[in-house]
């Protein structure tokens, strides 16, 4: 064992007790920049990998780049090669932080604008704020210690830009990252979550874009219940929730009688029909009091209700076999070599209208159905119209045809003829 690692078990033996003292205030405030930092130095050589381990990752961490040493976390003096000065705990050093000092240590930075203004003015300063109203933030102060804390989601060394691919709080890495605790049942059980939210998302067509499609727009964890301020949406909540999104759809449903109903029967709005984790693409086939049909959820044969989801599904039903047929008949005519520009103007404008019809079933009104379908079925028939005058032009075309091929070969045989007789 070096001399240099001798003496840094010396240290690290005299300051054990401080592993779960508060962050070093004074070093956070002012992190100095030195032209090597020897904590990285010194780890690098030591034969101990979880001690070795840190150091690796300090080219990678954004604090290490922006010139932020070992130090201004905890503590001591980057500056000196003496080990006893590096980790004198006299000068604010910490080994190991307990993780009820996590939070407070990485928001003593965090938290204070003027100070990020130096680094990163565009980072929010109240993630502490919020954090410690959060559902993890709360239980932590309760001397909860199995919770999440900043390194639980950011890692500790080596922490990343939100924005690299490769950060465990990017939109495609985040969902593990909340699952490597929330996808645990053992440990969820012990907070009444059943521990299968995490699975259930995996099945949803928010996850599906995410990693199908690639679209960091799709909704993850964070994005319905937030990051630091990480909390449960509640009843009252569900509907703002769902309709930073879908704010048409939100707006439909305020318009509808489900929005008072709900609200007396204290039913999340949104989540009653849709559910919340496993969220599936909805079709025109959930409407109606059948079997698997989420109206049945709440109505039976005979009620209002089901009288209203029955109408609303007529219409559907009419204008997407209207819109199917006109679009195979376009389809037909445009194998048979036609231009139909026109035509699928139209069948955009219908499938334009459908999708505003299947919007107006949150209002659960028949009659606001029945005025988009009816466009459904104005544009959908003018194409229709289109690919019956093609098609009958494509009869002329063939008409004529064969009208000419007839013609040429009763030419060519007149003519066969003609040179047989003037040969004999």
């Amino acid at each position: 064992m070096t001399s240099r690692l001798l003496a840094a078990a010396v240290v690290l033996a005299h300051v054990a007790a401080a592993a779960l003292a508060a962050p070093p205030a004074n070093a956070v405030r002012a992190p100095g920049k030195h032209a090597e930092d020897t904590c990285t130095a010194c780890h690098l050589t030591l034969d101990d990998a979880r001690l070795r381990a840190p150091a690796q990752l300090a080219n990678s961490d954004i604090h290490h780049t922006q010139g932020i040493t070992c130090a201004g976390c905890h503590g001591g003096d980057a500056g000196s090669e003496d080990p006893a000065v590096a980790m004198n705990a006299a000068k604010g050093f910490v080994g190991k932080f307990g993780r009820r000092a996590i939070a407070e240590m990485c928001g003593s930075c965090h938290s204070d604008p003027t100070f990020m203004l130096r680094y990163a003015p565009n980072i929010p300063t109240d993630q502490l704020a919020q954090y410690r109203t959060s559902k993890h933030g709360v239980a932590l102060a309760k001397g909860d210690t199995n919770i999440a804390v900043c390194s639980s989601c950011h890692g500790a060394h080596g922490v990343l830009q939100v924005n690299d691919a490769r950060s465990p709080v990017y939109p495609t890495r985040i969902v593990e990252t909340c699952g490597h605790c929330h996808g645990d049942a053992a440990l969820m059980a012990r907070y009444g979550i059943k521990g299968n939210e995490i699975a259930e998302y995996k099945q949803s067509v928010h996850y599906a874009v995410l990693v199908k499609k690639n679209d960091l727009s799709a909704p993850t964890c964070k994005s319905c219940h937030g990051a630091h301020g990480a909390t449960p949406p509640g009843v009252s909540s569900v509907s703002n929730v769902c309709g930073t999104c879908h704010p048409t759809q939100r707006e439909r449903f305020d318009l509808s009688p489900h929005k008072d109903a709900f609200a007396a029967l204290q039913e999340p709005a949104c989540e009653s029909c849709h559910s919340n984790h496993a969220i599936l693409h909805p079709t025109d086939g959930w409407i109606g009091v059948g079997e698997k049909q989420v109206c049945g959820n709440c109505h039976s044969a005979g009620d209002a209700g089901a009288t209203a989801a029955s109408a609303i599904s007529g219409a559907l039903e009419k204008a997407t076999a209207t819109i199917t047929g006109a679009q195979g008949r376009v389809d037909r005519v445009k194998r048979a070599g036609m231009l139909m520009d026109d035509a699928d103007v139209k069948l955009e404008e219908a499938h334009q209208s459908l999708v505003v019809a299947q919007v107006e079933i949150h209002t659960v009104n028949p009659a606001r159905v029945e005025d988009q379908t009816k466009a459904v079925l104005a544009a959908s028939g003018a194409a229709d119209t289109l690919a019956a005058k093609a098609e009958a032009e494509i009869r002329y075309r063939r008409t004529g045809l064969f009208i000419s091929l007839g013609v040429i070969a009763l030419a060519l045989v007149a003519l066969i003829i003609k040179i047989r007789a003037m040969e004999r």
